[in-house]
C-alpha cells in the first residue's frame, strides 16, 4: 500500500500526553488539509516502532521523526526531509540526565539507580545519553539497578518526579550564552512551570527532529507543504507550536543530521555502537 495523491496520514509520537495536544494536532492536520488541497489525517503512534512501521507500509505520508529514526529511514531511502523545527532560535538541543530531587548529583551517583528512558529510538531519551555515559567511562550494561521505557518524555519526567524512577533522560534546550534552560522535558512548552528535578548532566548538542515525507508523496504536494510550513498563518503556527513546540520552520536537508551521524560513527569505531532502533 502506498500514499494516495489525495489522502495520507501524518504520524507523530507525542512528547507529552494531553487531550489538548490531541485536539491541537487534529486542528493542525485540518488546517494543512485545507491549504494543501489533500486530506491529511492525524495518527498518534504508540511508539517509535509503530511510527516506523506506518512509514514502511506507506500508510503515513508525513511523519515527525526523531533524529535516530530519521537517519535510519532516510538511509533506507524511505523518507525525504521537509521542514526543520526551530525552537527558541536554534535547530539543535541536548539530552539531560535528570534525577529525583536529592537522588543524584553527579554521574558517579547513578550507580545502582533505577533509570527511565523514553524509547530505544529516542536520541535525547536513550541513545545519546547512553553514549555520553560510555564516553565518561561507565559500563551502561551494569550501571543501573533497573531500566524501563516510558514511551514519551513527559512520562519519563513524571516517573522521576514521583519517585517511580530515580533518574531519567529527556530533552533540553539551553541559551548558549547564559546557559539558562529555555525549554525542556520538565517545563511547559514556553519554558515556564519547571517540575522539581535535578539536572545531573548535559550531553553534546543533538540535531533537532524534523518533518519528513514518504518518498511516494507527490513532489507537488511536498513543495506546497514546505511553502506552507515556512510561512504558516497564525492558526496553523499556533497549533503546530503547541504540538511540536516549534516556533518556526526552516528547510530541512540530510546534512542537518551529520553531527549525529559523526557521533554514532565515532562510537562505533570505539566498539560502542549505539543500540539499534529496530529492537
Amino acid at each position: 500500500m502506498r500514499v494516495s495523491r489525495t489522502s495520507f496520514g501524518f504520524g507523530i509520537v507525542p512528547s507529552f500526553d494531553s487531550t489538548a495536544a490531541r485536539s491541537r494536532f487534529t486542528e493542525a492536520c485540518e488546517l494543512l488539509s485545507r491549504q494543501l488541497g489533500v486530506v491529511i489525517y492525524p495518527h498518534q503512534a504508540l511508539n517509535y516502532r509503530d511510527l516506523a512501521e506506518g512509514i514502511e507500509r506507506g500508510t503515513l505520508g508525513l511523519a515527525w521523526l526523531p533524529p535516530m529514526l530519521a537517519i535510519e529511514l532516510e538511509d533506507r531511502r524511505q523518507v525525504e526531509p521537509i521542514a526543520l523545527p526551530v525552537r527558541r532560535g536554534t535547530t539543535s538541543f541536548q539530552s539531560a540526565i535528570i534525577a529525583h530531587r536529592g537522588a543524584a548529583k553527579s554521574l558517579d551517583d547513578l550507580r545502582g539507580k533505577r533509570v527511565a528512558w523514553v524509547d530505544r529510538s529516542s536520541a535525547a531519551g536513550y541513545v545519546v545519553p547512553r553514549m555520553h555515559l560510555v564516553g565518561a567511562g561507565f559500563d551502561v550494561r551494569t550501571l543501573f539497578s533497573s531500566e524501563s521505557f516510558a514511551g514519551t518524555h513527559d512520562r519519563v519526567v513524571d516517573m522521576v518526579v514521583s519517585g517511580r524512577a530515580d533518574v531519567g533522560a529527556t530533552f533540553c534546550t539551553m541559551d548558549p550564552r547564559t546557559l539558562r534552560v529555555l525549554q525542556a522535558g520538565w517545563t511547559a512548552p514556553d519554558g515556564t512551570s519547571p517540575k522539581p528535578v535535578d539536572v545531573v548532566a548535559l550531553t553534546a548538542p543533538i540535531p533537532n527532529d524534523a518533518i519528513f515525507a514518504h518518498v511516494s508523496v507527490p513532489t507537488d504536494v511536498r513543495a506546497k507543504l514546505i511553502s506552507v510550513l515556512l510561512s504558516p498563518d497564525a492558526k496553523l503556527r499556533d497549533a503546530i507550536d503547541f504540538v511540536l513546540r516549534a516556533e518556526a520552520f526552516r528547510p530541512a536537508t540530510s546534512a542537518h543530521f551529520e553531527p549525529l551521524r559523526r557521533m554514532i560513527a565515532a562510537a562505533t569505531s570505539r566498539g560502542e555502537a549505539p543500540p539499534s532502533s529496530r529492537r
